[in-house]
């Protein structure tokens, strides 16, 4: 009972301490952030509406994927995994339908990657592993259950869901081996017949990098697909494949040791990222890395974009406090989702951030705009998304992971916003 109480009390105490100007409770269920623009955004303030939708309550879910078509438009399917089960929702996370894992009751479901209608692509691992670098099993699932390929202990789990994708038929996945097993050679695995095979496409020793932390299609352009690794900063590199991962070209080789951009010098580590999006001429990305290393400049997660050449010659948008994770489109402008401290959230300077930056750059406007902060109900290291996140929104609305003590104090790890401007 004194236990108890004492978490009670420590919840009291982290509620009052919360930032009460852009937040308003909407109702049972939501929590309702209202955060003012700078002048020359289009609005005046962004509402963001968080809340845990409604699937199942005797399994704790996880969020996994919101499917995105062939063009990379989101769709109104989105995907939740459990131990020994995964859901499906057909509307945007208002209804869902859960299916038991076939192979094994108590094989956990790491992650899920919609294939069609029909299939799905499946990590499980046995609940009893405790390591993030264990073998995983790859399966390929129907939606209704039934096991239609397998394949026993083939790989280390992929990162997040910007570390799988699928495109005219071929689907490829980047391993992410654990931190300390050094001597793992991390491989990108591809296959062209809907997961029934595997070929080995691309690896790299423990020596070259640590692990790889993104691979996905650009959508509209056949054949081409982007990989980043790190986390040290030779190790952080972003490769091209122009035929479907046959070669690929190393975009970060020309690189030194110590990089000169605005006056600052920065690290390869400013190519450290676990999301990264396409426009017409360039790339946005932004650093999963606090670049506490930065000389001529404030530390701190900084945001590029750089245009689209054999050669990156980044340019800083802005900057956060701790290592960005996600990068959702919205529409006329970006959300960017970043972590909290890495050693915990001990104080309301640690928490996760919300950010906001335009795909167009605003003249005599701020490039990143913190929004606000997630609050954490625990002292805990909170990863917040996991790199887990929709793409883009549907109808102002998306998806992403949430850490156990972030943003509620109880329920699903899975978040639905929805996002309106006034």
């Amino acid at each position: 009972m004194q236990h108890l109480l004492g978490k009670a009390r420590q919840i009291g105490q982290w509620a009052a301490a919360l930032p009460r100007a852009v937040r308003a409770v909407a109702g049972p269920g939501v929590r309702t952030y209202l955060a003012p623009l700078p002048e020359g955004y289009p609005a005046k303030r962004i509402r963001i509406d968080l809340s845990i939708p409604r699937l199942p309550h005797h399994a704790s879910f996880e969020f996994s994927e919101h499917v995105a078509d062939a063009s990379g438009l989101p769709t109104d399917r989105v995907l939740a995994v459990s131990i020994g089960r995964f859901a499906i929702s057909e509307d945007l996370g208002r209804s869902w339908h859960v299916t038991n894992f076939p192979e094994s009751p108590s094989a956990r479901i790491v992650h899920v990657k919609n294939l069609n209608s029909e299939e799905l692509l499946v990590q499980t691992v046995d609940e009893s592993a405790s390591a993030k670098g264990e073998l995983v099993d790859l399966s390929v699932v129907s939606t209704a259950g039934e096991i239609l390929a397998h394949h026993p202990k083939m790989s280390v789990r992929w990162h997040g869901c910007r570390s799988v994708g699928l495109a005219d038929g071929t689907l490829m996945f980047a391993e992410y081996p654990q931190n300390k097993d050094r001597q793992w050679i991390s491989r990108v695995f591809r296959s062209r017949n809907a997961g029934r095979s595997w070929d080995v496409v691309f690896r790299q020793t423990g020596a070259e990098v640590r692990h790889f932390h993104f691979l996905q299609p650009r959508p509209g352009a056949r054949g081409e697909w982007w990989l980043t690794s790190g986390d040290h900063p030779h190790e952080c590199r972003i490769w091209v494949s122009k035929d479907d991962g046959d070669t690929w070209v190393d975009l970060t080789a020309w690189a030194p040791d110590r990089i000169e951009i605005g006056g600052q010098i920065l690290r390869g580590d400013m190519f450290r990222l676990t999301d990264l999006a396409w426009e017409s001429d360039s790339i946005v990305w932004a650093t999963d890395d606090s670049l506490q290393q930065v000389r001529n400049g404030i530390p701190g997660a900084r945001v590029f974009r750089s245009p689209y050449a054999d050669k990156l010659q980044p340019r800083e948008v802005g900057r956060g406090n701790w290592h960005f994770r996600s990068l959702v489109d919205i529409g006329s402008c970006y959300l960017l989702l970043s972590q909290g401290n890495p050693k915990g959230c001990t104080s309301r300077d640690d928490r996760a951030g919300v950010y906001l930056a335009p795909k167009v750059p605003l003249l005599d406007t701020q490039g990143l705009v913190h929004l606000f902060d997630i609050e954490t109900y625990f002292p805990l290291r909170t990863r917040f998304t996991a790199s887990r996140a929709s793409r883009a929104a549907k109808d102002g609305a998306f998806f992403t992971f949430r850490g156990r003590a972030d943003v509620f104090v109880l329920g699903h790890r899975i978040l639905k916003w929805c996002v309106g401007f006034e």
